[in-house]
């Protein structure tokens, strides 16, 4: 359940649409490990375009 709960984080963040407490969150667990934005990065590629923003 946590992991679906980070996945849905995750994809609202990428569709620019994430509280600004989401996105806090979700920039400092980015800082904390090197890791994490690879992570991140592979979230995004399984991700739609249509579902993403640019920021």
């Amino acid at each position: 359940m946590k992991e679906q709960l980070q996945a849905n984080l995750f994809t609202k963040y990428l569709a620019g649409m994430c509280s600004n407490e989401e996105e806090t969150f979700l920039k400092n667990w980015l800082k904390s490990n090197p890791a994490n934005q690879m992570f991140l990065g592979f979230v995004q590629q399984n991700i739609p375009q249509s579902v993403r923003t640019q920021k």
